[in-house]
């Protein structure tokens, strides 16, 4: 039986769940609060699970064609001593390819499928809801109502609706500072073949995407609150980097005067249950692993994929859908938020004894230990691919 359905979110996890649920042949609407939709987004990798399941949905040759080139990437201390060169075709030769992509390059592939196959409603957000039973009522911000049979709310990190509604679940600062962008220019990088840098309380990539353009991100140990460090950002991204070669502070000036840069304060979000009532959580608005998880990507479009499976399994029974969601995601979420404070000690190391220590650690490790430290962490079971709950 086809059900009303109402995601509240238009990203990435969103779009994965809108396809998904309107292939199974349910009426789906889609809300966002932006005012139309935009390919601007900072770099990610889409790996593992991730790149699976956008095969699956036939998605391979445009996700392929946005993509940019991933060769190497060397590890450096700030005076350009080398920590590791590893090659990526090497590290990920186990696994589904990663794939270099903006996230609005990855936004605008799901977009661009789905658009008009979904109605997707720009410049409106939920002000309201209420149950009617086995329905809710939802009062949109233009006063118009929609009775919904689910509610998924895939709002991203600071989602008001899961504040508003899932009073249980809140978010934790994780202290680190995120800057990142990209900036068009003419370089003598060689494209694919990526830096980043490791250092105390902080990290800093720089990422040669094209002949005519960097990719730029850094992670920074951060208390301070989001508005403050806004105001100051490119103050701050060029004090925190002012003891490097002139090379890399000539390439964050021109970027702080000319890139385009998202700056945000990562947060993690803990909820014990993903579930309430006909609402229920998705993507970073339940379980956001930050960006030092390097599977936030991924793991939205799996939660999507998971939400999807259970639904068309009992689609007259989605109380039960979504407590299965809820019970295959929990493990998860746990494992890839614990791989993300795992990646923040080791990365951004909290003092120079841990730099060292660090540094002398990557620098000896085998090729079967570095799988260990970057590939071993993401992956999931058969189980967990299969959607099985034990």
């Amino acid at each position: 039986m086809k059900k009303n359905i109402l995601i509240s979110g238009g990203g990435i996890a969103g779009l994965t769940a809108a396809k998904l649920l309107s292939e199974q042949g349910h009426n789906v609407t889609v809300i966002d609060r932006a005012l139309s939709f935009t390919k601007a987004g900072f770099l990610i990798s889409l790996k593992s699970f991730g790149v699976r399941i956008m095969e699956e949905l036939d998605l391979m040759e445009q996700l392929q064609a946005a993509s940019s080139p991933s060769e190497f990437v060397s590890f450096l201390e700030k005076d350009e001593q080398l920590i590791q060169h590893i090659s990526y075709e090497k590290m990920n030769k186990n696994i589904e390819r990663s794939v270099l992509i903006s996230r609005g390059g990855l936004h605008n592939v799901l977009y661009d499928n789905l658009k008009d196959q979904v109605n997707i409603l720009f410049n409106t957000t939920i002000s309201g809801i209420a149950s009617r039973g086995n329905k809710t009522e939802v009062i949109f911000s233009d006063g118009q109502s929609m009775e919904a049979d689910l509610v998924i709310v895939s709002e991203g990190l600071r989602s008001s609706t899961r504040e508003r509604y899932f009073t249980d679940s809140q978010m934790e600062d994780f202290n680190t500072l995120y800057m990142g962008g990209r900036l068009q220019m003419e370089h003598s990088y060689t494209v694919g073949d990526f830096k980043i840098y490791i250092d105390v309380n902080k990290m800093l990539s720089i990422y040669p995407i094209a002949n005519n353009e960097i990719a730029i991100q850094s992670y920074i140990h951060h208390t301070g609150d989001i508005a403050t460090i806004k105001q100051r950002s490119a103050e701050l991204l060029e004090s925190f980097f002012s003891d490097y070669n002139i090379e890399v502070r000539d390439l964050l000036t021109r970027f702080t005067e000319e890139g385009l840069i998202f700056v945000d304060k990562m947060g993690m979000v803990e909820a014990s249950d993903l579930v309430n009532g006909n609402l229920v959580l998705l993507g970073d608005a339940g379980y956001c692993p930050t960006a030092l998880s390097g599977m936030g990507a991924s793991l939205s479009i799996y939660g999507a994929k998971a939400l999807s499976h259970f639904i068309g399994k009992t689609p007259d029974d989605l109380a039960s859908a979504c407590s299965n969601y809820n019970t295959l995601m929990q493990p998860i979420i746990r494992k890839f938020q614990g791989n993300a404070r795992n990646n923040a000690s080791s990365f951004i190391p909290a003092d120079a004894h841990q730099l060292n220590q660090f540094v002398n650690t990557f620098r000896a490790a085998s090729d079967i230990e570095l799988k260990k430290i970057m590939t071993d962490p993401i992956i999931l079971t058969e189980d967990q691919l299969n959607f099985k709950i034990n």
